[in-house]
């Protein structure tokens, strides 16, 4: 069985969003008009941060803020 070797080195999190294109949010945000009074998080970075909840089993909205940040540059 060969290995895909086009993922290797990414994040687990950047892997799990490849599969979603980024054109299927923004037709979905156009349509709810869902980013129409958004300030600092769009509906796209909501994604993200929820997928990290689920990926990272997040007990509480408190370590899902922080532990971002420590990760900025490498998501």
């Amino acid at each position: 069985m060969s290995k895909v070797t086009n993922l290797a080195g990414q994040p687990v999190l950047c892997q799990i969003l490849s599969f979603l294109p980024r054109e299927i949010v923004d037709v979905c945000v156009k349509e709810h008009n869902s980013d129409h009074y958004y300030k600092t998080l769009t509906t796209y970075k909501q994604l993200v941060f929820m997928l990290y909840g689920v990926v990272t089993r997040c007990h509480s909205l408190n370590s899902l803020c922080k532990n971002p940040l420590f990760l900025e540059d490498k998501l």
